[in-house]
Protein backbone atom coordinates (compact mmCIF):
# COMPACT_ATOMS: atom_id res chain seq x y z
CA UNK A 1 0.00 0.00 0.00
CA UNK A 2 1.53 3.68 -0.91
CA UNK A 3 2.31 5.66 1.71
CA UNK A 4 -0.45 8.29 1.34
CA UNK A 5 -3.15 5.70 0.45
CA UNK A 6 -3.03 4.86 4.20
CA UNK A 7 -4.60 8.03 5.10
CA UNK A 8 -7.76 7.57 3.27
CA UNK A 9 -7.78 3.36 4.48
CA UNK A 10 -7.52 4.96 7.93
CA UNK A 11 -10.93 7.09 7.51
CA UNK A 12 -12.90 4.39 5.45
CA UNK A 13 -12.41 2.16 7.86
CA UNK A 14 -14.31 4.34 10.59
CA UNK A 15 -17.23 3.08 7.95
CA UNK A 16 -18.91 0.34 10.30
CA UNK A 17 -20.07 -1.97 7.85
CA UNK A 18 -16.72 -2.11 6.12
CA UNK A 19 -15.46 -5.35 7.08
CA UNK A 20 -11.85 -6.49 6.22
CA UNK A 21 -13.17 -8.20 2.74
CA UNK A 22 -15.31 -5.25 1.83
CA UNK A 23 -12.49 -2.71 2.58
CA UNK A 24 -10.66 -5.62 0.01
CA UNK A 25 -13.11 -5.50 -2.63
CA UNK A 26 -13.26 -1.43 -2.48
CA UNK A 27 -9.48 -1.25 -2.91
CA UNK A 28 -10.12 -3.42 -6.01
CA UNK A 29 -12.94 -1.70 -7.20
CA UNK A 30 -11.54 1.99 -7.57
CA UNK A 31 -8.05 0.67 -7.96
CA UNK A 32 -7.03 2.56 -4.49
CA UNK A 33 -8.56 4.11 -1.20
CA UNK A 34 -7.71 7.68 -2.28
CA UNK A 35 -9.58 6.72 -5.57
CA UNK A 36 -12.39 5.36 -3.52
CA UNK A 37 -12.39 8.29 -1.04
CA UNK A 38 -12.87 10.82 -3.89
CA UNK A 39 -15.44 9.22 -5.61
CA UNK A 40 -19.13 10.50 -5.28
CA UNK A 41 -21.11 7.64 -2.68
CA UNK A 42 -23.03 6.37 -5.43
CA UNK A 43 -20.35 4.90 -6.90
CA UNK A 44 -19.91 2.46 -4.82
CA UNK A 45 -23.08 0.52 -5.49
CA UNK A 46 -20.99 -1.25 -8.23
CA UNK A 47 -18.84 -2.75 -5.74
CA UNK A 48 -19.78 -6.25 -5.28
CA UNK A 49 -21.89 -7.73 -2.20
CA UNK A 50 -21.30 -4.49 -0.50
CA UNK A 51 -24.48 -3.61 1.88
CA UNK A 52 -26.78 -0.51 1.29
CA UNK A 53 -26.86 0.94 4.48
CA UNK A 54 -23.23 1.41 3.87
CA UNK A 55 -23.99 4.37 1.65
CA UNK A 56 -25.80 6.01 4.53
CA UNK A 57 -22.64 5.65 6.82
CA UNK A 58 -20.26 6.64 4.15
CA UNK A 59 -21.86 9.64 3.66
CA UNK A 60 -22.05 10.75 7.41
CA UNK A 61 -18.45 10.20 7.52
CA UNK A 62 -17.56 11.85 4.45
CA UNK A 63 -19.05 14.53 5.92
CA UNK A 64 -17.70 14.85 9.90
CA UNK A 65 -13.96 13.15 8.84
CA UNK A 66 -10.72 14.87 7.57
CA UNK A 67 -8.66 11.90 6.30
CA UNK A 68 -5.43 14.02 7.08
CA UNK A 69 -6.51 15.00 10.66
CA UNK A 70 -7.67 11.33 11.40
CA UNK A 71 -4.28 9.79 10.24
CA UNK A 72 -2.25 12.70 12.26
CA UNK A 73 -4.55 11.34 15.70
CA UNK A 74 -2.60 8.10 15.00
CA UNK A 75 0.80 8.93 14.79
CA UNK A 76 2.91 9.05 18.28
CA UNK A 77 3.91 11.81 20.06
CA UNK A 78 7.33 10.60 20.71
CA UNK A 79 8.33 7.54 18.46
CA UNK A 80 11.49 5.83 18.79
CA UNK A 81 14.16 7.31 17.14
CA UNK A 82 16.01 4.25 16.08
CA UNK A 83 13.75 0.40 16.58
CA UNK A 84 15.46 -2.73 16.20
CA UNK A 85 12.91 -5.54 14.65
CA UNK A 86 13.42 -9.31 14.51
CA UNK A 87 10.56 -11.12 12.38
CA UNK A 88 8.47 -9.56 10.15
CA UNK A 89 5.66 -6.85 11.10
CA UNK A 90 2.71 -7.53 9.73
CA UNK A 91 0.38 -5.71 6.80
CA UNK A 92 -0.22 -2.38 8.61
CA UNK A 93 -3.99 -2.40 7.59
CA UNK A 94 -4.30 -5.23 9.93
CA UNK A 95 -6.27 -4.51 13.28
CA UNK A 96 -3.72 -4.03 15.95
CA UNK A 97 -4.54 -4.43 19.76
CA UNK A 98 -2.64 -3.91 22.67
CA UNK A 99 -3.06 -6.21 25.20
CA UNK A 100 -1.66 -5.63 28.74
CA UNK A 101 -1.63 -6.69 32.46
CA UNK A 102 -0.68 -7.15 36.06
CA UNK A 103 1.95 -10.06 36.08
CA UNK A 104 0.35 -11.10 39.43
CA UNK A 105 -3.16 -12.19 37.47
CA UNK A 106 -6.34 -13.87 38.87
CA UNK A 107 -7.27 -17.04 36.88
CA UNK A 108 -10.28 -14.84 36.66
CA UNK A 109 -8.26 -12.28 34.40
CA UNK A 110 -6.14 -14.78 32.33
CA UNK A 111 -8.98 -17.11 31.44
CA UNK A 112 -11.08 -13.72 30.61
CA UNK A 113 -8.11 -13.11 28.04
CA UNK A 114 -7.50 -16.32 26.91
CA UNK A 115 -11.08 -16.67 25.93
CA UNK A 116 -11.92 -13.16 24.34
CA UNK A 117 -8.87 -13.36 22.27
CA UNK A 118 -9.43 -16.61 20.98
CA UNK A 119 -12.49 -15.45 19.82
CA UNK A 120 -10.85 -13.23 17.49
CA UNK A 121 -9.16 -15.86 15.68
CA UNK A 122 -9.66 -15.46 11.78
CA UNK A 123 -10.29 -11.48 11.58
CA UNK A 124 -6.83 -10.29 10.92
CA UNK A 125 -5.96 -9.03 14.25
CA UNK A 126 -2.23 -8.67 15.99
CA UNK A 127 -2.09 -8.70 19.35
CA UNK A 128 0.29 -6.41 20.81
CA UNK A 129 2.30 -6.55 23.93
CA UNK A 130 5.21 -6.80 26.23
CA UNK A 131 5.97 -10.35 26.58
CA UNK A 132 6.09 -10.30 30.50
CA UNK A 133 5.36 -12.37 32.77
CA UNK A 134 0.90 -12.92 33.43
CA UNK A 135 -0.86 -11.29 31.39
CA UNK A 136 1.52 -10.36 28.65
CA UNK A 137 2.67 -13.89 27.89
CA UNK A 138 -1.37 -15.39 27.89
CA UNK A 139 -1.60 -12.78 25.38
CA UNK A 140 1.09 -13.46 22.81
CA UNK A 141 0.41 -17.24 23.59
CA UNK A 142 -3.38 -17.30 22.91
CA UNK A 143 -2.83 -15.15 19.85
CA UNK A 144 -0.30 -18.02 18.44
CA UNK A 145 -2.10 -20.74 19.39
CA UNK A 146 -5.32 -19.12 17.41
CA UNK A 147 -2.80 -18.28 14.33
CA UNK A 148 -2.63 -14.74 15.07
CA UNK A 149 -0.09 -13.18 14.66
CA UNK A 150 1.79 -10.73 17.44
CA UNK A 151 4.09 -8.52 18.44
CA UNK A 152 6.19 -8.24 21.37
CA UNK A 153 7.55 -5.14 22.77
CA UNK A 154 10.60 -5.55 24.91
CA UNK A 155 12.46 -3.39 27.67
CA UNK A 156 16.01 -4.86 26.61
CA UNK A 157 17.78 -5.45 23.87
CA UNK A 158 16.77 -8.06 21.16
CA UNK A 159 19.27 -10.58 22.52
CA UNK A 160 18.94 -13.79 23.66
CA UNK A 161 21.70 -12.69 26.31
CA UNK A 162 19.55 -10.06 28.06
CA UNK A 163 16.22 -10.60 26.71
CA UNK A 164 13.93 -10.00 29.51
CA UNK A 165 12.49 -12.24 30.71
CA UNK A 166 14.77 -14.99 30.27
CA UNK A 167 11.92 -17.70 30.98
CA UNK A 168 10.19 -16.54 27.42
CA UNK A 169 13.12 -16.74 25.09
CA UNK A 170 11.04 -19.28 23.75
CA UNK A 171 8.20 -17.69 23.50
CA UNK A 172 10.30 -15.03 21.88
CA UNK A 173 11.18 -17.21 18.90
CA UNK A 174 8.20 -18.80 18.49
CA UNK A 175 6.52 -15.27 17.70
CA UNK A 176 9.10 -14.49 15.15
CA UNK A 177 9.00 -18.34 13.82
CA UNK A 178 5.16 -17.66 13.62
CA UNK A 179 5.34 -14.24 11.25
CA UNK A 180 5.21 -12.07 13.89
CA UNK A 181 8.20 -9.73 15.44
CA UNK A 182 9.80 -9.02 18.31
CA UNK A 183 11.06 -5.55 18.62
CA UNK A 184 12.97 -3.24 20.41
CA UNK A 185 13.97 0.59 20.80
CA UNK A 186 17.52 -0.48 22.88
CA UNK A 187 20.19 -1.13 21.49
CA UNK A 188 21.32 -4.91 20.91
CA UNK A 189 23.27 -6.38 24.27
CA UNK A 190 20.99 -3.39 26.16
CA UNK A 191 20.11 -5.19 29.93
CA UNK A 192 16.55 -3.94 30.83
CA UNK A 193 16.43 -1.59 33.97
CA UNK A 194 13.02 0.12 35.82
CA UNK A 195 13.30 3.12 33.39
CA UNK A 196 13.02 0.90 30.33
CA UNK A 197 9.42 -0.63 31.00
CA UNK A 198 7.34 2.32 31.53
CA UNK A 199 9.41 4.01 28.67
CA UNK A 200 8.57 0.79 26.22
CA UNK A 201 4.80 0.98 26.85
CA UNK A 202 4.32 3.92 24.42
CA UNK A 203 5.33 1.49 22.00
CA UNK A 204 2.71 -0.63 22.34
CA UNK A 205 0.27 2.35 22.73
CA UNK A 206 1.56 3.85 19.64
CA UNK A 207 1.49 0.36 17.43
CA UNK A 208 -2.02 -0.07 18.46
CA UNK A 209 -5.32 1.13 17.44
CA UNK A 210 -7.00 0.24 21.04
CA UNK A 211 -5.39 -0.91 24.39
CA UNK A 212 -7.55 -3.69 26.28
CA UNK A 213 -6.10 -3.52 30.55
CA UNK A 214 -7.14 -6.81 31.31
CA UNK A 215 -6.56 -6.72 34.91
CA UNK A 216 -3.99 -3.71 36.89
CA UNK A 217 -4.06 -3.21 40.54
CA UNK A 218 -4.20 0.74 41.14
CA UNK A 219 -0.65 1.37 40.51
CA UNK A 220 0.25 -1.40 38.00
CA UNK A 221 2.51 -0.77 35.14
CA UNK A 222 -0.65 -1.69 33.33
CA UNK A 223 -2.17 1.74 33.73
CA UNK A 224 1.06 3.70 32.19
CA UNK A 225 0.31 2.03 28.73
CA UNK A 226 -2.89 3.55 28.93
CA UNK A 227 -2.21 7.00 29.85
CA UNK A 228 0.03 6.42 26.43
CA UNK A 229 -2.97 5.21 24.82
CA UNK A 230 -5.10 8.34 25.70
CA UNK A 231 -2.25 10.92 24.79
CA UNK A 232 -1.78 9.02 21.51
CA UNK A 233 -5.88 9.32 20.48
CA UNK A 234 -6.24 5.28 21.21
CA UNK A 235 -9.17 3.53 22.16
CA UNK A 236 -8.64 2.46 25.58
CA UNK A 237 -10.77 -0.51 27.02
CA UNK A 238 -10.79 -2.84 29.97
CA UNK A 239 -11.79 -5.94 31.94
CA UNK A 240 -14.88 -5.39 34.27
CA UNK A 241 -13.92 -6.75 37.79
CA UNK A 242 -15.42 -7.68 40.98
CA UNK A 243 -15.01 -4.38 43.69
CA UNK A 244 -13.18 -6.69 46.09
CA UNK A 245 -10.27 -7.81 44.02
CA UNK A 246 -7.08 -6.06 43.69
CA UNK A 247 -6.43 -6.56 40.24
CA UNK A 248 -9.68 -4.89 39.71
CA UNK A 249 -9.37 -1.73 41.00
CA UNK A 250 -6.78 0.06 38.05
CA UNK A 251 -9.59 -1.61 35.59
CA UNK A 252 -12.48 -0.85 37.55
CA UNK A 253 -11.50 2.94 37.98
CA UNK A 254 -10.63 3.47 33.99
CA UNK A 255 -14.10 2.25 33.52
CA UNK A 256 -15.29 5.13 35.35
CA UNK A 257 -13.06 7.43 33.87
CA UNK A 258 -14.27 6.35 30.15
CA UNK A 259 -12.47 3.24 29.12
CA UNK A 260 -14.75 0.85 27.59
CA UNK A 261 -15.66 -2.27 29.40
CA UNK A 262 -14.68 -5.37 27.49
CA UNK A 263 -17.29 -8.47 28.33
CA UNK A 264 -16.67 -10.18 25.34
CA UNK A 265 -15.62 -10.19 21.80
CA UNK A 266 -18.03 -8.40 20.45
CA UNK A 267 -17.00 -5.55 22.35
CA UNK A 268 -13.74 -5.35 20.11
CA UNK A 269 -15.43 -6.23 17.18
CA UNK A 270 -17.22 -2.95 17.31
CA UNK A 271 -14.81 -0.86 18.58
CA UNK A 272 -12.55 -1.83 15.28
CA UNK A 273 -15.59 -1.46 13.41
CA UNK A 274 -15.03 -5.43 12.44
CA UNK A 275 -18.28 -6.73 11.23
CA UNK A 276 -19.43 -9.71 13.24
CA UNK A 277 -21.27 -13.21 12.50
CA UNK A 278 -22.81 -13.65 16.05
CA UNK A 279 -24.22 -10.94 18.37
CA UNK A 280 -23.60 -13.30 21.05
CA UNK A 281 -21.06 -15.92 21.05
CA UNK A 282 -21.29 -19.10 19.76
CA UNK A 283 -21.30 -21.49 22.94
CA UNK A 284 -24.20 -19.54 24.24
CA UNK A 285 -26.45 -21.60 21.93
CA UNK A 286 -28.67 -24.54 23.26
CA UNK A 287 -28.72 -23.88 26.76
CA UNK A 288 -30.90 -25.16 29.05
CA UNK A 289 -32.98 -22.83 31.07
CA UNK A 290 -31.27 -24.07 34.30
CA UNK A 291 -27.97 -23.08 32.63
CA UNK A 292 -28.91 -19.66 31.47
CA UNK A 293 -30.20 -19.62 34.83
CA UNK A 294 -26.94 -20.04 36.20
CA UNK A 295 -24.93 -17.73 33.35
CA UNK A 296 -27.64 -15.09 34.97
CA UNK A 297 -26.57 -15.50 37.96
CA UNK A 298 -22.86 -15.65 37.92
CA UNK A 299 -22.34 -12.47 35.82
CA UNK A 300 -20.13 -11.35 38.20
CA UNK A 301 -17.86 -13.64 40.04
CA UNK A 302 -19.49 -15.35 42.85
CA UNK A 303 -19.11 -18.19 45.69
CA UNK A 304 -20.51 -21.25 44.57
CA UNK A 305 -22.27 -21.55 48.08
CA UNK A 306 -23.83 -17.89 47.82
CA UNK A 307 -24.72 -18.49 44.26
CA UNK A 308 -26.68 -21.10 45.36
CA UNK A 309 -28.84 -19.13 47.73
CA UNK A 310 -29.26 -16.59 45.10
CA UNK A 311 -30.61 -18.66 42.61
CA UNK A 312 -32.63 -21.24 45.10
CA UNK A 313 -30.91 -24.20 43.53
CA UNK A 314 -30.02 -27.74 46.40
CA UNK A 315 -26.42 -28.87 45.52
CA UNK A 316 -27.57 -31.89 43.51
CA UNK A 317 -29.40 -29.37 40.83
CA UNK A 318 -26.53 -26.95 40.99
CA UNK A 319 -23.34 -28.69 40.72
CA UNK A 320 -23.71 -30.80 37.72
CA UNK A 321 -24.95 -27.74 35.72
CA UNK A 322 -21.74 -26.42 37.05
CA UNK A 323 -19.88 -28.99 35.68
CA UNK A 324 -21.55 -29.12 32.14
CA UNK A 325 -21.18 -25.13 31.83
CA UNK A 326 -17.34 -26.11 32.42
CA UNK A 327 -17.35 -28.62 29.67
CA UNK A 328 -18.38 -26.22 27.68
CA UNK A 329 -15.66 -23.71 28.57
CA UNK A 330 -18.63 -21.54 29.19
CA UNK A 331 -17.75 -21.18 33.53
CA UNK A 332 -14.75 -21.55 35.28
CA UNK A 333 -14.92 -23.25 39.26
CA UNK A 334 -11.51 -21.80 40.92
CA UNK A 335 -11.46 -22.80 44.44
CA UNK A 336 -15.49 -22.21 44.90
CA UNK A 337 -15.70 -19.43 43.11
CA UNK A 338 -17.87 -19.31 40.05
CA UNK A 339 -17.06 -16.78 37.26
CA UNK A 340 -17.99 -16.60 33.40
CA UNK A 341 -15.20 -16.71 30.89
CA UNK A 342 -16.85 -15.89 27.65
Amino acid sequence: MHANDKIFANVLNYVPEFGPKTLAKIRHHFGSYKNAWEAEVREFLKVPQLEKKALFSLEKIKKEKDPEKEFKNLETPAPPEVLYVKGSLPEEDSHFLGVVGTRRYSTYGKEACISIISELAGRNFVIVSGLAKGIDSFSHEVALKNKLKTIAVLGSGLSSKVLFPKENLRLADKIVSDGGAVISEYPYEMKANINTFPQRNRIIAGLSKAVWIVEAREKSGALITARYALDFNREVMALPGSIFLENAKGTNKLIKEGAAPITSSIDILNIFGVESDDSVPKSYEHLSDLEKKILDGASEPILKDDLMRKLGLSPSELIPAISLLEIKGIIKDSGGEIFRVI
